[in-house]
């Protein structure tokens, strides 16, 4: 069965596409019963959550009266389930603790008409659904009552009191099935999604309720127990507290990530699932200089040893992404950079610009992009404090074509590229280099200084310490403002920013 696998993603919409062979075994093979009525004869699909998505784990043949049943699953993959019929319509079930499963329902409302007859994991499930379907009615009319009354503040203040009581009765109902069932799976996934409270005495501290929160973040949550990554409700904990809890701020971040990577077992699910999915998205944040949590990631976790789910290639394939970014980190000061101006003399990024920033701006006369951001660049530069700001812009072009492109942009900074001999010549290229022209990083400043697609901005400070990266031109002048503690008001006028 698991060489037929196939994935298949969804949260409220699920595609099913092609074929899956029927098998069939003996009742005490297939330990979950079910009994859908007004479906008949008909394929229905067993999926287990991982994270948040769902993906084809078993299928079964619906008879005339709705009954299917599903093979046993085996105690490391057991968790969060769904049940799919056709439409595609699904409900969830939670499969754990080794327990017999025997459920009725309806195509009708699949989870509002569902009976569970065995199941002591899906009885804890579906009472604390029905429960929560009670108290969103309620929370609804307190809604349109407090929409009603708009305006009136004696009246929406006990409107607030009653839904706040309504929250506490969610919560504490909540805690009291995980005191009850302690080690029942479907316990535990409810308790995950109780967030902690700071004491009374703290809550009028933003500060010290923001540390209390976020260093018993997960409390309730049992890191110790695998099956929590098939689980939607851990997985949107992770991602919460990964996203919108953490200042995101790379040294922050990662430090957090230590701290919460230490209570990990390693070896386990759970520390994979945590480690891969912080690690994705370090790598694919939008938000600037996150990629120095990545390295991070990468340096601390990604060994033989630690990285158990990954194969050697794999391993390297991740550390050259992590290599490639390194010499790039906000933060960090820049390898120099030393290459060669239309007049032939070797400019070097710490010893000729004298501006308290420079700007670093890879381009290729030839992309696209480069041709509408140049002229913005230009026209800033020259309205900008030139005393201020310096600009080394790399051309990945030499000859004509780049002279060409400086004078039809009326580019008036400091031009470099590297010889067209040094690529065509091994020799001259490390003459330049064992003479003191110029150096290897700057010979490889592509990989040096991870330029994999242009235009690239690099914005440095006195010290030659990334300030900003991957920006665009309109960022500049904002940017420097705020660095040199100056904001601009809407009317223009600058005001300096306390210290």
């Amino acid at each position: 069965m698991n060489q037929m696998k196939k994935k298949f993603m969804f949260r409220y919409t699920l595609m099913i596409a092609g074929f899956f062979a029927l098998s069939f075994s003996s009742a005490q093979d297939k330990p979950y019963e079910f009994q859908v009525h007004h479906l008949e004869d008909t394929v229905v699909y067993l999926a287990n959550y991982y994270g948040e998505k769902l993906y084809y784990s078993d299928t079964a043949y619906a008879d005339s009266e709705g009954n299917f049943s599903f093979h046993e699953v085996s105690d490391e993959n057991q968790g969060k389930y769904a049940v799919v019929i056709p439409g595609p319509k699904y409900f969830e079930i939670v499969i754990a603790d080794n327990e017999k499963i025997k459920i009725e329902t309806d195509t009708a409302d699949l989870a509002g008409m569902l009976k569970v007859h065995e199941s002591q994991n899906n009885k804890i499930l579906y009472n604390y659904m029905n429960f929560l379907t009670e108290r969103r009615k309620e929370r609804e009319k307190l809604l349109e009552k407090l929409e009603e009354n708009e305006g009136k503040p004696e009246i929406t203040k006990a409107i607030k009191t009653e839904y706040n009581a309504l929250n506490d009765k969610v919560v504490k109902y909540q805690r009291s099935i995980a005191e009850k069932n302690p080690n029942k799976f479907a316990a535990k996934e409810i308790i995950m999604a109780v967030e902690p409270e700071p004491p009374a005495e703290i809550r009028e501290d933003k500060a010290k309720s923001y540390y209390y929160y976020k260093s018993h973040y997960f409390d309730n949550i049992d890191l110790k127990d695998d099956r929590i990554i098939r689980s939607p409700i851990f997985h949107g904990r992770l991602d919460n507290y990964l996203n919108k809890t953490l200042i995101q701020d790379p040294d922050t971040v990662s430090k957090a990530m230590d701290v919460l990577i230490g209570k990990l077992e390693p070896g386990s699910e759970v520390f994979k699932y945590v480690v891969h999915y912080a690690t994705y998205s370090f790598e694919t944040s939008k938000i600037m200089g996150m990629d120095k949590a990545f390295v991070h990631m990468v340096d601390n976790y990604y060994t033989p040893d630690l990285a158990f789910w990954m194969d050697e290639e794999k391993l390297e394939t991740i550390k050259e992404k992590a290599n490639q970014k390194r010499n790039t980190l906000i933060g960090d000061v820049i390898p120099e950079l030393i290459l060669m101006d239309t007049a032939g003399n070797w400019i070097s990024t710490h010893r000729d610009l004298k501006q308290k920033y420079v700007l670093l701006y890879f381009y290729d006369p030839d992309c696209g992009h480069c041709k509408k951001e140049t002229p913005k660049l230009v026209e800033f530069y020259k309205s900008f404090d030139q005393k201020l700001l310096g600009v080394y812009a790399v051309s990945s072009e030499t000859g004509k074509k780049w002279t060409d492109f400086i004078d039809k942009n009326e580019m008036s900074f400091s031009n470099v590229a590297i010889p067209k001999k040094a690529y065509e010549d091994a020799n001259y290229a490390t003459k330049l280099i064992t003479s003191g022209k110029t150096n290897y990083t700057s010979l490889k400043y592509t990989e040096t200084y991870d330029v994999f697609s242009t235009p690239k901005i690099i914005l440095v400070d006195q010290d030659r310490v990334i300030r900003a990266k991957d920006i665009g031109v309109d960022q500049i002048e904002n940017l420097i403002n705020r660095f040199e503690g100056v904001e601009v008001e809407e009317d223009g006028k600058e005001e300096t920013i306390a210290d």
